[in-house]
């Protein structure tokens, strides 16, 4: 039996289970010195055979979660459970899990193949039996043909494949992944980006992966969660994190934003039920979404895609329109780079697909812009 048989047999038997939580933290705190909480009050779920992503800058307490929940770092408070069982208290070797690190952390003197199969020789398993594992995991990341080989005769991605491998063999239920591609290339990266969510996929297992890298974060996860000092200021699938960001510091953290300071004039429900936010900036009116009521006066931070800005035309067919002048242009093949000077001297980004109906765009050409008030978000300033 392969090893993908094993795991779609173990995920029939959990097939009534299948939107359980497989991983729930309690309100998890953890201090280092009794003051300072790098994790603050963290409750959160993980479901069963979900890729979910930790993301945030350095600092924010994405790795130290990740830490506690292998059992390498012991919380200051609260519980965490894996598989409905409580394993606040549990070392790391007995938690049955899959660990994946940035350096691979592979046995330079052993060969490929007694690398894969230390997790087996620790539990104690059969030597024909282990035999078997290993060249089921070593076939799964296509390395089968290097299980003599020793780590220092690969190539990076090769080692990382071979990580994998070994975090895999002894078919843990719960892999964890702290920044594995960030000491690759960027083709390379994107390649094992693909590998891992194949497997991922493949297997059904459950990933909790951790990355300061946003890209990577969107186009790998089921759900992401972005951290910042010591709580999560954001969860949700990667659509929803990149195109409803709640927060000021989200919208700033994942992908390129227009950030522009702005009043609100007035809220009001939409026809299709949502708040909008009429907004002064500068010399221009402005429309957006609302997370929520805005009182009159509040001070907000218009948040705009620059993908989302487009040429305007005279149809009236944007609710935000408004005459610019490009700054600079810079070409990058795929699409056109704009700074765009607007009324009040504020610049705004504008992406444009790089069309043969684009033509030439110049440094100081007049260029009417505009976006629908639905791809822009209207939220309380950082300290407002």
């Amino acid at each position: 039996m392969n090893m993908l048989n094993v795991f779609h047999q173990r995920e029939q038997g959990n097939a009534g289970r299948a939107d359980s939580d497989h991983v729930v933290f309690s309100q998890v705190e953890k201090s280092y010195d009794g003051n300072t909480h790098v994790v603050k009050s963290l409750s959160l779920s993980v479901k069963r055979g979900e890729f979910l992503t930790l993301l945030g800058p350095s600092g924010s307490g994405k790795t130290t979660t990740l830490m506690m929940l292998a059992g390498f770092e012991a919380p200051t408070a609260g519980t965490i459970s894996i598989g409905g069982v409580n394993l606040t208290n549990t070392p790391p070797h007995k938690r049955g899990i899959g660990m994946v690190f940035q350096n691979y952390a592979l046995f330079p003197h052993m060969s490929i193949a007694d690398n894969v199969a230390f997790p087996l020789a620790a539990r104690k398993m059969r030597r024909s039996e282990i035999a078997e594992r290993v060249a089921r995991a070593l076939e799964m990341v296509k390395m089968q043909d290097y299980a003599s080989r020793r780590p220092a005769q690969l190539s990076g991605g090769q080692q990382q494949r071979i990580a994998l491998a070994r975090a895999l063999v002894f078919e843990p239920t719960l892999v964890l992944m702290d920044e594995p591609l960030g000491a690759l290339d960027k083709q390379l990266r994107e390649h094992m980006q693909t590998e891992i969510k194949h497997l991922h996929k493949l297997l059904g297992v459950t990933v909790v992966y951790v990355t300061h890298d946003q890209d990577e974060a969107l186009a790998m996860s089921d759900r992401v969660a972005i951290f910042n000092n010591g709580v999560i200021e954001q969860i949700g699938p990667p659509t929803e994190i990149y195109e409803s960001p709640n927060t000021e510091f989200v919208s700033r953290f994942v992908g390129d934003n227009n950030l522009l300071e702005g009043v609100v004039d007035d809220c009001y429900i939409s026809e299709s039920g949502g708040y909008r936010a009429k907004i002064t900036h500068g010399a221009c009116r402005f429309e957006a979404v609302a997370t929520k009521p805005l009182a009159s006066g509040t001070h907000i931070t218009l948040v705009l895609r620059p993908e989302r800005v487009s040429l305007a035309g005279r149809d009236g067919s944007f609710e935000n329109q408004v005459s610019s002048q490009i700054v600079e242009s810079t070409y990058f093949g795929d699409h056109v780079r704009l700074t765009c000077r607007i009324p009040g001297g504020n610049e705004i980004i504008v992406k444009l697909a790089n069309t043969s109906s684009l033509g030439s765009l110049q440094a100081g050409q007049m260029l009417p812009i505009g976006w629908r008030s639905a791809d822009s978000r209207a939220l309380l300033a950082i300290g407002g």
